[in-house]
């Protein structure tokens, strides 16, 4: 996995020169993995997060403000229609996952089981916010709203505002460093390094009780249901 996240970087900092902006090919290309990564639910091993975040850093070395927009664009859109597919698809993937036990433990079952069972419905527009930033969260959200049978409309709208603030943060923060004055290399390798203990702290048993008790009722809610 650490890996993949070096090789998409790299690849992302050869297609992209300090002096020349993102071609149509590259953007289409661009929003095609993140599409992929978004809706189809057993592709979470593409780094995301590290692609667009390094694909907006050498938009801020470009100093592209229309390429800042551009990218906002494409991702929010990329990860929209991939969350909608993922929702229908994710019907299909329900269905298997008892049959598979390799899609199964990808899926994370138990916390999956978890969180359907006890999700607090005040808190869907968190949990599906949730589901853009953490990885884990993210394969289960389109799956547990079909599950619960959350309006597709519904579903639709959170997942849009969640995949512009996703897009809008991601690129930000890619373009911010990609304006600072840094060696060759330097900011591939910082995104690596950073998503590196990310997944280090998401594969904390801690953190993910933490999240389950963010989106779950109380306990006191369950026991009177």
């Amino acid at each position: 996995m650490v890996l993949a996240f070096g090789a998409i970087a790299d690849w992302v900092t050869q297609i992209g020169h300090a002096d020349a902006n993102f071609s149509f090919i590259e953007l289409s290309i661009l929003f095609l993995l993140i599409l992929i990564e978004t809706g189809g639910i057993i592709t979470g091993f593409i780094p995301g997060d590290a692609l667009v975040m390094t694909a907006a850093g050498l938009a801020g070395r470009h100093h592209s403000i229309e390429e800042f927009v551009i990218l906002i664009l494409l991702f929010t859109l990329a990860s929209t229609i991939g969350d909608s597919i993922n929702y229908w698809l994710g019907a299909w993937v329900i269905r298997q996952v008892d049959k598979i036990p390799w899609v199964k433990k990808h899926l994370n079952e138990d916390f999956t089981a978890k969180v359907t069972a006890n999700l607090n419905p005040k808190r869907w527009q968190l949990f599906i916010i949730l589901g853009r930033f953490v990885p884990f969260v993210r394969t289960i959200v389109p799956l547990s709203a079909h599950r619960l049978k959350l309006p597709f409309k519904t579903y639709f709208h959170m997942s849009a505002l969640a995949s512009v603030i996703w897009a809008s943060a991601m690129v930000t923060i890619g373009y911010f460093f990609g304006h600072l004055t840094l060696p060759a290399g330097v900011l591939p390798v910082g995104i690596v390094l950073a998503i590196v203990i990310a997944v280090l702290v998401l594969r904390s048993p801690r953190f993910r009780q933490f999240i389950i008790d963010l989106i779950t009722k109380p306990s006191q809610e369950k026991d009177e249901d």
